[in-house]
């Protein structure tokens, strides 16, 4: 006698079929496009953090352990073992949070799906994979992590979005590695089990430490760990996720919702990913655009009496807006901080990476700037954010002579509702690189990814960030 129940197919075998069994030639063309843009920007931020402290810690850490050398660290000569390589390749793409994110239909940002990039490079050059392959595995990767975002809102669960790298890296990790997808199954259990990640560094109350960067590498190393694992025959629980999602109901409001994933292949979310125009958090974006439309009017700081801010929640309040956001005392706090980048626009008539160099937060300069600027949450704003994703903001500035200045922005630039031009794109890529890596040239960079396609394609382009040797 038939007992009734019926067999459940676990989250992490459904995702790890899609993953293999996409093929190159049926990815649309659009979505293959868009993610050479991706990476083209994901390497150019990598290279402009190339030089920062917190890189070359890590790359102090991966000299001193030794093992093969099997992958690149970006912008040099030297070889670490993949893990290794992902670490400190990864945390270079988070650093400047310059990196893409996706932008939800409603309530805003989600994760940086960039984030997982850095693994899957290093695999590629590992493996000796094509391009074709290499672009494959990051189509899969943002598909993966855009699903699990529309099934589940992380931040209000207490878990950092950087969970959805950590659940999907080791399943696309595996193929790249010659695995099966009973394997990269296995490889997710083994990652959920260590790897899901607590917000424990973004907070209004507290200063944000170096962990927002290394924790993408910290999570990629560890991915790939779960990775070769499983393809040494090291088995996990299968239902991993759905233990998690379990543990998850117990919150409130806490729901996860399946439909997203089984719509996998049929449903693309790739252009949902904003390409950042700023080194900046994505609520900020809006805000500096919106005073950058005042200097390029010809409204200088110094005519300037109050600097009025209307927007949504997240860009007015929480970590961008707190009392801390007035005060930051990091590189990591000033690109969260609402009140420094506006000031900084203000100052500079641009946002780019000299507007983090030499503490100038601490600048009298800065300050005087900053303490002329009011957040002010809108409730119709903080509504349409909520309920249509709308991240624009209205500026008003009030002048010293009694004259006001408006500037509105409804979506900010690089949103996929007003998404970068090429020649945008190339001039983030410039000033990305002007500092560290003066001598790579953007339109070859951009170039090389728009032509992927070899496994001599993916050794040019290693080679092709390379700008110092050993």
């Amino acid at each position: 006698m038939a007992s009734g129940r019926t067999t459940v197919k676990p989250l992490a075998q459904t995702m790890a079929e899609f993953t293999f069994a996409l093929r190159y030639d049926s990815i649309p063309a659009e979505v293959k496009a868009a993610a050479r843009r991706h990476l083209a920007d994901t390497l150019a931020c990598a290279m402009g953090a190339r030089t920062a402290a917190t890189v070359l810690a890590l790359r102090k850490h991966a000299a001193a352990q030794g093992g093969c050398g099997d992958a690149t660290i970006l912008g040099t000569a030297e070889k670490v073992p993949a893990g290794l390589a992902a670490l400190i390749n990864g945390t270079m793409v988070r650093y400047l949070d310059a990196n893409d994110i996706f932008v939800l239909s409603r309530g805003g940002a989600s994760g940086h799906f960039s984030d997982g990039t850095a693994a899957l490079f290093a695999l590629a050059e590992r493996y000796h994979r094509s391009g074709e392959e290499l672009l494959t595995c990051i189509v899969a990767s943002y598909e993966l992590q855009g699903a699990l975002a529309e099934s589940l809102d992380f931040w209000e669960r207490g878990l950092h979005p950087l969970t959805n790298a950590a659940w999907v890296a080791p399943i696309v990790a595996a193929r790249l590695a010659g695995a099966t997808p009973v394997e990269a199954v296995h490889a997710c259990g083994l990652s959920v089990a260590t790897g899901t990640v607590f917000n424990t560094w973004i907070r209004p109350a507290e200063t944000i430490p170096m962990i927002k960067s290394v924790a993408v590498g910290l999570v990629l190393q560890r991915a790939l760990e779960a990775a070769e694992l499983a393809f040494l025959g090291v088995t996990a629980t299968e239902d991993a996720l759905e233990t998690i999602v379990a543990q998850l109901k117990f919150l409130p409001g806490a729901r996860f919702d399946p439909t997203r994933v089984e719509k996998l292949g049929r449903r693309w979310s790739m252009a949902r990913n904003m390409i950042k125009l700023y080194p900046a958090q994505i609520n900020t974006q809006a805000a500096i655009e919106a005073v950058l439309g005042l200097h390029q009017s010809g409204i200088r700081a110094e005519q300037v009496r109050k600097l009025i801010l209307y927007g949504h929640r997240n860009v007015c309040g929480g970590v961008q807006g707190s009392r801390q956001a007035f005060a930051p005392s990091s590189r990591e706090a000033a690109d969260h901080s609402t009140p420094y980048v506006m000031a900084k626009a203000l100052l500079s008539g641009q946002l780019t990476l000299h507007e983090y160099e030499h503490a100038h937060w601490e600048t009298f300069e800065v300050k005087t700037v900053m303490a002329k600027i009011e957040l002010v949450i809108d409730p119709e704003r903080d509504r349409a954010f909520d309920i249509e994703g709308l991240l624009g903001v209205r500026l008003v500035a009030v002048l010293n002579d009694g004259r006001t200045e408006e500037m509105v922005v409804h979506q900010p630039r690089g949103h996929p509702e007003a998404p970068l031009k090429e020649t945008e794109l190339l001039e983030k890529m410039t000033w990305l690189l002007q500092t560290s890596a003066p001598a790579l040239k953007p339109q070859r960079l951009f170039n090389l990814c728009n032509r992927l396609s070899t496994v001599e394609d993916v050794v040019e382009l290693i080679d092709c960030c390379r700008v110092e040797q050993t």
